[in-house]
């Protein structure tokens, strides 16, 4: 049995030289969920591990935590981040990526990895798909993507023997709030993990419909923002924040609310409506 899967992750991108110390301070203030990415673009995997390894040598436990990370395309890179042999076939670079992510984290299993964007040439996800699925189950637990779009997974989701069961991608009004993957994924039990929300939504952000639900749990727009998100059922949130303070409180709220089925009640109009 891996860990529950948590409805916030806390996302380590664009952390840079404090990410050691956000991720350690993430896990110990409660987030049982990591994800990073082997793309040193947006990430350093190195301090992530650093981090993971200060918070497990109190008192949590390995088991306790959901490791995600992602393969990365070569496209993707700019031409001096390639953290693998970027002339390797396909089935090489995943496996040198894999190994390099599992000494940065300093684990030996992930609970996820994610094809953190298609490639070039769709058939090209099938080829790496199927060396993903050579991992499971013992150095990798469960399969997803990133960045993609419904036709993308869908094509991924028919030909693969170990199917994907968590989706990563942007929630915002350009594509549609993801509204024919997120059904895809409903009908299919597959996990939607929701992420640059923030930014990207400042009509919601500045609504009616999330002051109402701010006022009733007595929180910042962003937060109502997740709640809302995650109401909508099969989702996860990726909470990049880099305040602990934030952090408590985003982790105690949405376990208030997820845990309290009178509260819920309560927010159902505003889920509905959203």
């Amino acid at each position: 049995m891996g860990p529950k899967v948590p409805l916030l992750l806390f996302g380590t991108a664009w952390k840079e030289d404090k990410t050691a110390e956000l991720t350690e301070t993430a896990v110990m203030n409660g987030f049982t969920g990591v994800d990073t990415a082997n793309y040193p673009t947006a990430y350093d995997k190195s301090l992530t591990g650093d981090g993971i390894a200060a918070a497990l040598k109190p008192n949590i436990k390995r088991g306790d935590l959901f490791i995600q990370t992602k393969f990365t395309p070569v496209w993707a890179y700019e031409k001096d981040k390639f953290p693998f042999n970027p002339h390797r076939n396909i089935e090489g670079q995943i496996n040198e990526s894999i190994q390099q992510s599992l000494e940065h984290l300093q684990v030996n299993y992930f609970d996820a990895l994610l094809l953190h964007i298609p490639f070039e040439n769709d058939s090209d996800n099938l080829v790496a798909w199927k060396v993903f699925e050579s991992f499971v189950p013992y150095t990798i637990r469960s399969l997803g993507v990133s960045n993609f779009k419904l036709s993308q997974l869908e094509e991924v989701y028919n030909s693969a023997t170990v199917k994907p069961i968590i989706v990563q991608n942007r929630f915002y009004r350009e594509t549609g709030f993801d509204l024919d993957v997120r059904q895809f994924c409903a009908e299919r039990g597959i996990t939607y993990q929701a992420y640059w929300m923030l930014k990207h939504n400042p009509e919601i952000l500045e609504s009616d419909l999330l002051a109402s639900v701010a006022g009733k749990l007595k929180v910042e727009k962003e937060l109502a923002f997740y709640v809302l998100i995650l109401g909508l059922g099969g989702n996860q949130v990726l909470d990049g924040t880099s305040k602990s303070g934030r952090m408590l409180q985003d982790l105690k709220i949405v376990g208030e609310v997820f845990d309290d089925e009178v509260l819920l009640h309560k927010l159902q109009p505003e889920i509905d409506e959203f």
